[in-house]
C-alpha cells in the first residue's frame, strides 16, 4: 500500500446514459444563484454545479418553480427566451394536470 491519500473526485464517474442528460440543451443556460450575501451569475448550469456542488437537477428544478429553493439558495435564470419558454412549459402543464382517481387508478 502506498501513502499517498486518496485523490479526491470532483465529479462522480458518469456511464453514456448521464453523459447524455448533461449534454442537453437546458443544462447550459445561463443562471442566477441568489446566495444569503450576494448573488452570482454563471455561465450554465453545470458550471454552476461544478462551483456550488450543489446537484445540476435541483438547480433546473429550482429555475422552473418546480421546488421554492435548492439547497437554500435560489435560482433562476437569466433572462431570454429560455426562460419564457421553460417557464411557460412548466406552468402550462401544472395547470392541465388532473387526477381523475386515487393513486391506484
Amino acid at each position: 500500500m502506498s501513502n499517498k491519500p486518496a485523490e479526491v473526485r470532483r465529479l462522480p464517474l458518469m456511464n453514456q446514459g448521464a453523459m447524455k442528460k448533461r449534454a442537453q440543451k437546458k443544462y447550459s443556460l445561463p443562471v442566477i444563484g441568489h446566495f444569503a450575501d450576494r448573488s452570482v451569475e454563471f455561465k450554465s448550469i453545470l458550471e454552476a454545479e461544478q462551483v456550488t456542488g450543489i446537484s445540476y437537477v435541483l438547480i433546473f428544478e429550482a429555475c422552473i418553480g418546480k421546488i421554492f429553493k435548492a439547497k437554500n439558495v435560489h435560482w433562476e435564470f437569466k433572462k431570454g427566451n429560455h426562460y419564457i419558454k421553460y417557464k411557460a412549459f412548466y406552468i402550462n402543464a401544472q395547470v392541465n394536470y388532473t387526477r381523475v382517481g386515487g393513486f391506484n387508478g
